[in-house]
């Protein structure tokens, strides 16, 4: 009898430690960012031009991050929860390192057979000062606190289906620069689909994401005084892609993408935005790599381009690569990142610092531990 009851205890013990995981991981990189702050090359500013070596600010820079992941599953339920903080030194100029910090909760409950409930909450905070000068309208510090919920459905419309709709909210608050104060309120919908097949060896899947978002700006001076900075913007994105895997470790994914803005309050600030990107993955059984590249032209509807009588027009080319290869010790891999993008512009006045092309871009190696 008693042999039966350490039994029992025991298999419920691994039952209950069974439906319990925890993951972490810690890593750095260390490398080299170009113009940081996405400065154009040359500005005029009260008559006196200002070149590269006055705007532009570029160091090397270390990296730390930790990742940790815990589920918990019972029944029909799963409860998920992750912290990511991330640091990035500058060596040449400390005073413009910062850190960020996410945080997720997430759960989610099968309802039947092909639908579950999703909800989620979400922090962030990034701790950074200066002005990002790729802003366009509003004067933007990159500082700024996030905080977020999502809810949806997630059902299997179809045999090797999945699609999501949920419902979002964000609110984010700037951090204060000068007189200025800037925060804005976003809702919206969102909805994505994925459907897989098989024509052959390999599984092909090809789908969509898109949603629709409203979002609310206002701007406070020190005095809390309202300030010509409000602003009604809704927006518009949607892409499609298709998985095609050549071999059983690398997959090609071409996608189109068509994203909008509309200017609800003054009808001034829209713009229509759109192009191709090609995304890459290979992963055997020591590396991971994931590449991408994406091309996109943006073009405003009602913003003339300064120094010009056309409409402002941006293009982008960003690049991306990040890898990781499992050295001879067990749950140590040699990491890689980088990334660029170049953004060309039809603005012509070289007073012009808000509506301007810059180029930004960094590379780095490092460790990466998950024990």
């Amino acid at each position: 009898m008693k042999n039966t009851i350490v039994i029992l205890l025991l298999s419920i013990s691994t039952f209950v430690l069974g439906q319990e995981r925890h993951r972490f991981a810690i890593g750095t990189q260390t490398g080299y960012e170009y113009n940081y702050f996405k400065s154009p090359d040359q500005l005029l500013v009260n008559d006196s031009l200002l070149t590269k070596n006055d705007l532009i600010a570029s160091s090397g820079y270390l990296d730390a991050f930790f990742d940790y992941n815990y589920r918990y599953k019972w029944k029909e339920n799963r409860l998920r929860f992750s912290v990511s903080p991330f640091t990035r030194i500058f060596q040449q100029n400390p005073q413009d390192s910062y850190w960020n910090l996410e945080a997720r909760v997430r759960y989610d409950r099968k309802l039947s057979k092909k639908t579950k409930l999703l909800v989620e909450a979400n922090f962030e905070r990034m701790n950074r000062e200066g002005l990002d000068g790729a802003q366009d309208v509003l004067v933007n510090p990159l500082g700024y606190t996030n905080y977020g919920a999502t809810t949806g459905l997630e059902s299997k419309l179809f045999k090797k289906n999945k699609t999501r709709l949920e419902g979002f909210y964000n609110f984010k608050n700037f951090d204060a620069y000068g007189v200025r104060d800037l925060q804005f309120n976003e809702l919206g919908v969102q909805l994505g689909t994925r459907q897989e097949f098989r024509p052959g060896r390999y599984e092909h899947s090809f789908g969509f994401n898109t949603y629709y978002k409203k979002r609310r700006y206002e701007t406070f001076n020190a005095e809390d005084t309202p300030q010509n900075g409000k602003r009604d913007w809704d927006y518009f994105k949607a892409t499609t892609f298709y998985e095609l895997p050549l071999n059983g470790v690398f997959e090609l994914t071409p996608q189109m993408t068509y994203y909008s803005r509309f200017d609800r309050m003054e009808g001034q600030s829209g713009f229509n935005q759109y192009g191709p990107g090609l995304r890459l993955r290979f992963d055997n059984d020591r590396t991971k790599i994931n590449a991408a590249i994406k091309y996109q032209i943006r073009e405003y509807t009602a913003i003339q381009a300064p120094g010009t009588n056309e409409s402002l027009r941006y293009q982008y080319m960003d690049l991306s690569l990040r890898f990781e290869h499992q050295l001879p010790i067990k749950g140590l891999m040699f990491t890689g990142r980088a990334y660029s993008r170049v953004r060309e512009t039809n603005t012509v006045s070289l007073s012009a610092r808000s509506f301007r092309g810059y180029v930004n871009q960094y590379a780095g190696i490092g460790f990466l531990w998950k024990p």
